[in-house]
């Protein structure tokens, strides 16, 4: 793909530089990977067998692999790598007037290093750049994720069951 919006941008940050690229079909399992560890508290409560537990898991996410690419058939899902090594997934939409982080996740093992923080800083500077809001959902008991959010400045626009939706504009401003 010679789309320019994929070229390999180093993201600075304090465990060392992160590059976006283009997922591809050899992404799978790190994919499927990323996918279970970042559910891992969930599936501790289901009392199920462990195959029991991989066949449920394949299922969600070959279901939110098909809604990801059927409801944002223009996103960009990209690996992220640090050192040459898959550490993270960022699927963003860039359609329209505002920048949606669909879905995103970094390993258990590489939280907490700054690497959210700067890819975050990265999408902001973009949105800065190009005059955008970033929009995101965030799981409502997801207080880590939260407290990111509203230390870089994102603000609740609004409150769903399970879910939590933030928007965050270089301006401070909300567009509706």
């Amino acid at each position: 793909m010679n789309d320019p919006s994929h070229a390999v941008i180093a993201i600075a940050s304090p465990a060392g530089d992160l590059r976006p690229r283009p997922e591809q079909d050899a992404d799978n399992d790190f994919r499927f990977a990323l996918f279970c560890q970042s559910r891992a508290a969930e599936l501790a409560l289901m009392p199920i067998e462990p195959v029991a537990h991989e066949q449920l898991m394949r299922i969600q996410y070959r279901g939110q692999t098909m809604t990801y690419r059927t409801n944002f058939p223009g996103a960009r899902f990209d690996i992220i790598e640090r050192e040459g090594s898959a550490i993270g997934r960022l699927i963003t939409d860039r359609a329209g007037h505002h920048i949606a982080i669909v879905d995103w996740a970094i390993m258990p093992e590489m939280r907490g290093r700054g690497i959210g923080t700067a890819i975050m800083q990265s999408l902001m500077e973009e949105a800065r750049q190009t005059n955008r809001e970033i929009r995101l959902k965030v799981a409502s008991n997801n207080a880590a994720a939260l407290r990111l959010y509203l230390r870089l400045g994102f603000a609740e626009v609004a409150e769903m069951p399970l879910y939590t939706e933030l928007a965050w504009n270089a301006d401070g401003s909300r567009d509706r």
